[in-house]
């Protein structure tokens, strides 16, 4: 594999998307996402999906600027008015973060699939990845957890009207306005929560500094009624995640297990992970909140690990 001396962010360390130098003074930052529908309305689905793949860019500091859509589909089987219905959500969010779409391509499979590419920028001096986070740093996350419990709840028809607008409320909302406050403080390192969930996306930030990064069970923002649903969805994500952060992992005695699965649960267009300094860490908080992101919340420290390969601690305090 060729290694380009441009190449200032690769695949080494799971970060939200690669980083290439152009200029000294500009890095295109790129990314891909695309992923089955998590809720049956077309519109909303595409609104879902861009906030998702958009999401990447500005985790890494980055401004996005073009997207491309990716969609696959059954033929036949969807009609042409859903699938014009999705695409019209996800242009949406495109206008409103002021991101040009520039093509696509589409193909013919038995699954529906949709999501976009996704190209920013970046001062090569102001990205921000999962390798710099700092003793003492304060951890912020700034969506609420739940969506992968939430989700297969929509698809048993098992949750209410309320709880639909809550899910796709967070979901569809732009992590753009959170990255937008934070770039404004010192923020050693920053993720966004999907696939991997809130340990699983935390695990490379703390293996690469090689750290320890300790959660607070009882703060940790979660949609509402989740216990209730928790009971009677879940989905296989969980294992998975489990899997992957469980060598890493110390857990304190009184930790919820309800809670310590929704917090290796995957979740769908969840928030940003910022890595922040102690003494801007309340500034940062009160602005999120002011923005519109009233669910942020501080959810843990960075601390030095006391014990070889305890990168993960969930507190039960």
């Amino acid at each position: 594999m060729y290694n380009s001396p441009n190449l200032l962010v690769g695949m080494e360390n799971m970060d939200d998307a690669g980083v290439y130098r152009i200029t000294e003074d500009i890095a295109l930052v790129q990314t891909v996402d695309f992923f089955f529908p998590v809720v049956n309305d077309p519109r909303m689905n595409g609104m879902i999906a861009a906030a998702n793949s958009l999401s990447d860019v500005w985790a890494m500091g980055a401004k996005a600027h073009t997207a491309m859509n990716i969609l696959a589909y059954p033929p036949g089987l969807i009609n042409a008015e859903a699938i014009g219905e999705m695409l019209a959500g996800g242009s949406e969010k495109l206008v409103e973060a002021g991101v040009a779409l520039v093509g696509g391509h589409t193909m013919e499979q038995e699954d529906l699939l949709y999501g976009m590419s996704i190209t920013g920028t970046v001062h090569p001096d102001r990205i921000k990845t999962n390798t710099n986070a700092n003793p003492d740093d304060v951890i912020i996350l700034t969506k609420q957890l739940g969506t992968g419990v939430y989700a297969n709840g929509m698809m048993k028809d098992g949750i209410t009207d309320a709880q639909y607008g809550e899910v796709t409320a967070s979901m569809s909302r732009l992590n753009m306005y959170a990255a937008d406050v934070l770039n404004r403080f010192r923020v050693s390192a920053m993720t966004d929560v999907t696939g991997f969930g809130l340990l699983g996306h935390a695990l490379p930030i703390a293996r690469s500094s090689n750290l320890t990064v300790q959660i607070d069970q009882n703060s940790v923002p979660l949609l509402s009624h989740i216990f209730e649903l928790l009971k009677r969805f879940s989905t296989l994500g969980v294992c998975k995640v489990s899997e992957y952060v469980e060598p890493y992992l110390t857990v304190e005695n009184g930790v919820s297990p309800d809670k310590l699965k929704l917090f290796t649960e995957s979740e769908t267009s969840g928030g940003l992970l910022a890595f922040i300094h102690p003494d801007d860490a309340e500034e940062a908080l009160k602005m999120l909140h002011d923005n519109g992101d009233e669910q942020a919340a501080i959810v843990g420290l960075v601390k030095e690990m006391k014990s070889e390969g305890e990168y993960l601690k969930v507190s039960g305090r």
